[in-house]
């Protein structure tokens, strides 16, 4: 593993005694049926959170400050030693958060990426990463020599031996045979069970069918005895070509089907950035109050490919502009789940004049809107 030290910046808060000084209004109480918004540093919050919430966080979700050296709502202009420490200290506690099953999602662009790459290896486990989740965004980042199309989402697990596989949902539009004439159409085969050497008797699924010839396949199927028998019923088991259908059994996928794949992790199902502000704008009703607002989309989709259960708690402790929870809220709406969030956003002062003084104002009242479409209650706690 390639490891790096850096100069560390210490913090106020890295003083126990003041951290223990603090205290949130109105006392934090976790419910795993609630949601919270909390005003607060992240740093300290995420200390004082520690206790109740230790291995209880399924998914998290943060846009940290870049280090771009721009100069917008964020403080996005640390040395790099700065940085790596802010960094450090949030990363370190989110571990702790963290449940064996679970995973964070860290979005970056490429000024730090392989800086944050080697500190997330040392502090999550080089064999706990999972992938670089690049998304397309628009028509990209410019300079003279190229156009950067994609932005960043490390993906590590907490322990990706616990971790389930991530899966989406995609439609056949592929096939382009029939082999044996069946009426609905085109279709392609896929695998339905595991070899005879690597099927486990033990297993409940291991059992025995028979083709339209007689021949019997005695192995472990990724499918349970109802399943398959109404598989067969219904001709979507293929033995291969008639009169012999002595082929192994695979399942037919016709045009059109949906079937469950493995996620490419360059992603291109989400809106650009310019969408996601003019979306911003209109559900607030203001031009311009947030720059570079995350997709909804993207942060949803995130979610769905982790395969979390329905009922997940979803943290973001660098809120922003509060995307991470109308996700959730669709997402919820879309399969009827009962995911709940944790966000944390500092009271940082937005640049530009208008309705709300800072980001947490504007956080707090877009969580307000998508609360009430999607009756998705939130309790707001502060701490100074």
């Amino acid at each position: 593993m390639i490891t790096f030290t850096w100069d560390d910046t210490p913090e106020q808060y890295d003083d126990p005694s003041l951290v223990n000084k603090l205290n949130f209004e109105p006392p934090f109480i976790f419910s795993p049926e609630a949601n919270y918004f909390i005003q607060s540093d992240n740093y300290p919050a995420l200390q004082k959170l520690s206790p109740q919430l230790k291995e209880k966080i399924d998914l998290i979700y943060i846009d940290p400050p870049y280090n771009t050296g721009n100069n917008f709502a964020y403080n996005d202009k640390f040395a790099r030693d700065e940085w790596l420490s802010f960094m450090f200290r949030r990363l370190r506690l989110a571990q702790t958060l963290l449940a064996p099953t679970g995973c964070i999602f860290i979005a970056i662009d490429q000024s730090e990426l392989h800086y944050l790459k080697i500190l997330c290896d040392q502090l999550f486990g080089e064999q706990n990463y999972v992938n670089d989740f690049m998304w397309l965004h628009g028509k990209g980042k410019k300079d003279t020599w190229s156009r950067t199309l994609q932005q960043h989402t490390l993906c590590y697990a907490k322990d990706k031996r616990q971790l389930a596989p991530f899966e989406e949902t995609a439609q056949t539009d592929w096939a382009t045979q029939n082999k044996d004439n069946d009426p609905r159409g085109n279709w392609f085969s896929g695998s339905i069970s595991f070899s005879e050497k690597r099927s486990n008797p033990k297993h409940k699924n291991y059992f025995t069918i028979k083709s339209p010839s007689g021949v019997e396949w005695t192995r472990q199927w990724q499918r349970t005895r109802q399943e398959m028998d109404a598989l067969l019923a219904d001709n979507r088991i293929y033995f291969g070509p008639a009169p012999e259908y002595k082929g192994v059994p695979r399942i037919k996928i016709f045009n059109e089907d949906t079937q469950k794949i493995i996620p490419r992790n360059i992603i291109e199902c989400v809106d650009s950035t310019r969408h996601a502000q003019a979306h911003l704008d209109e559900l607030l009703g203001h031009k311009g109050l947030f720059d570079n607002p995350k997709p909804v989309e993207l942060i949803s989709h995130l979610i769905e490919i982790t395969a979390m259960p329905k009922d997940a708690l979803v943290m973001d402790f660098f809120a922003g502009s509060g995307t991470t929870f109308e996700a959730v809220c669709q997402l919820n709406k879309k399969d009827g789940g009962t995911r709940h969030t944790i966000l944390i956003q500092k009271p940082e002062p937005l640049q530009e004049p208008g309705p709300y003084k800072t980001i947490s104002d504007l956080c707090w009242a877009r969580i307000q809107k998508n609360a009430a479409q999607y009756n998705q209650p939130c309790t707001r706690i502060t701490m100074p």
